[in-house]
């Protein structure tokens, strides 16, 4: 049984991954790569984990730039991996290093759009011939605020069994969470722009033959890419991304049959 640290970090990266739970896995990851930078070594022991190292692990990630909730989810899962360990009586230890880690999680502002905002997308010109994937993800992002804020990845899952009469009917992949959104006309344009018979989902985000986290995380990069590249078109001064679309909470939604001229 490895007391590496690193060694062991590894071994739980890979059991969640075969648990399906790929963000847990990735953050780990991540937690084990700048622990292992901070450091500048790819071993050490259980016990010498110490809560000097830990303070000047949290220090260093604070001096890189990172938000604060950012901070606090790398050392929360610092302190999950070695409370991992210490139940697997990997070591013995008289005392906990992270007794006293108090995390706090910060408020954000909600990164909301205003609903002129979204009427500039709904009115953007995209050559299509010229600019395919420039109107895929607009027409993807516009979908995901139309749909009460649909995540990036319950959109990319989403299938022919998830419209349910003139619902879309899912499980949240996050939480688990029951939901259900009522299809407008404006959606079902959107959908019936993307159907493909034969295709597996509802829009052409994981293409065929690609499927797994890996997939997805690459098709969430290039959305943000192109998302990105859309703001700074219109110039709007804050940037656009796929959690936008989740937090816009429009007070004052665009009649359907505007939207619709929008996409004809």
């Amino acid at each position: 049984m490895t007391q590496n640290v690193f060694d062991y970090m590894t071994i739980l990266v890979g059991r969640k991954r075969a648990a399906g739970r790929d963000s847990t896995a990735d953050l780990y990851r991540v937690v084990r790569n700048r622990l292992s930078f901070f450091l500048k070594s790819k071993k050490l022991h259980f016990n010498g984990i110490t809560v000097e190292l830990i303070d000047g692990f949290a220090a260093t990630l604070r001096t890189e730039g990172l938000a604060v909730n950012t901070v606090n989810s790398y050392l929360s899962s610092f302190r999950a991996m070695y409370h991992a360990a210490l139940r697997e009586e990997m070591f013995e230890t008289a005392r906990d290093p992270f007794a006293r880690l108090c995390l706090r999680r910060e408020e954000t502002a909600k990164r909301a759009l205003p609903t002129e905002t979204i009427s500039e997308l709904m009115e953007m010109k995209v050559k299509v011939e010229e600019e395919p994937a420039m109107q895929e993800t607009l027409d993807l992002f516009l979908f995901s605020y139309l749909a009460c804020g649909i995540p990036f990845i319950d959109l990319a899952y989403l299938k022919e069994k998830n419209i349910v009469g003139d619902e879309i009917v899912y499980h949240r992949h996050k939480t688990g969470t029951l939901v259900r959104v009522g299809i407008t006309e404006a959606m079902r344009l959107l959908l019936n722009r993307y159907a493909r018979e034969g295709s597996r989902y509802l829009f052409p985000i994981l293409r065929e033959g690609k499927d797994g986290h890996e997939a997805y995380k690459a098709a969430l990069h290039t959305y943000n890419t192109m998302l990105k590249e859309i703001g700074e078109r219109l110039a709007f001064p804050s940037k656009l991304t796929s959690y936008v679309a989740r937090h816009t909470k429009s007070t004052l939604w665009l009649k359907i049959s505007e939207l619709q001229g929008c996409f004809f």
